[in-house]
């Protein structure tokens, strides 16, 4: 009897194995927030809606408060997250204190810019990680954005134009959620190493390994927020071409289960990418 018991329970598990991918995938396309484009890129408002920049500053207290103290950095920059224990965005925050400690090492001020950097939460981040360490903060946006930013953080450099920015670079230029929404993401990947000295981070990229890189649509309507045209791109696509600007890659970091995208080849997940300007010494 119990051997017939264990066989029933095996054999049940291995149906239930095989359902189960086929079941969350059909949930997860139905819940899907993205949808596949198979055609070319069109015009969006997108980042440009003045409502993501009044949620996001409405917002913003609500991260410096995250902040203080020792609990948890799994907090996010997004209005509908209000919680510190974010798992991912602790993966995210930790993931960040690493490169932060490589760009830093035997430096007592380090000049940064975060290109597509929001209100600038990764200053705060930067602060809460490595409070030894003095960082000349500079963040690009969209110009909605910027202003908001300057509000909040009247300290920081904000810019809304490419031109601006030191044609001298950074130590350190992060890209954080932000080159998979350019429509052009191949040419500005040079312009990102252009400005880099020595290190360059791109952060929760929308990466896949094996489809060719593709367009979806992304529908929020949460908070300010509505549609966004962005890629999902192909890994080894992005590494050759930042490569082919004369960084390597001396560290890879990966944020999230692959999540699915309604019609797409394949699922991506949040990717991040550490390179260096030269080899580190050994």
């Amino acid at each position: 009897m119990k051997g017939g018991r264990a066989l029933i329970r095996s054999g049940l598990r291995r149906i239930a194995d095989r359902i189960a991918p086929t079941l969350n995938d059909a949930i997860g396309n139905f819940f899907a927030e993205m949808t596949y484009v198979p055609g070319g890129w069109y015009e969006l408002e997108g980042w440009n809606d003045v409502g993501i920049a009044r949620a996001q500053e409405k917002h913003w207290p609500v991260i410096v408060r995250s902040l203080e103290g020792p609990g948890p950095l799994g907090i996010s920059h997004l209005p509908w997250d209000t919680s510190r224990e974010l798992r991912h965005a602790h993966n995210v925050m930790m993931s960040y204190g690493y490169v932060l400690a490589r760009a830093a090492h035997k430096r007592d001020r380090l000049t940064m810019l975060d290109w597509g950097g929001s209100l600038g939460h990764y200053n705060l981040y930067t602060k809460a990680l490595l409070p030894e360490v003095e960082v000349e903060y500079h963040c690009y946006e969209l110009p909605s954005l910027c202003r908001a930013g300057k509000r909040v953080q009247p300290e920081v450099s904000f810019f809304d134009n490419e031109k601006d920015l030191a044609p001298s670079g950074y130590d350190l230029v992060i890209s954080s959620s932000s080159l998979h929404y350019v429509k052009d993401w191949r040419a500005q990947v040079p312009k990102l190493a252009a400005l880099t000295r020595d290190y360059l981070y791109v952060a929760r990229l929308q990466c896949i390994r094996i489809a060719s890189t593709y367009l979806t649509l992304h529908r929020v309507y949460r908070e300010g927020y509505q549609q966004f045209l962005s890629w999902c791109i192909n890994r080894d696509e992005f590494v050759n071409c930042v490569r082919d600007c004369g960084l390597e890659l001396i560290r890879e970091f990966v944020f999230t289960e692959p999540w699915c995208v309604r019609g797409a080849p394949e699922k991506p997940e949040s990717r991040g990418f550490l390179f260096c300007r030269r080899a580190p010494d050994k």
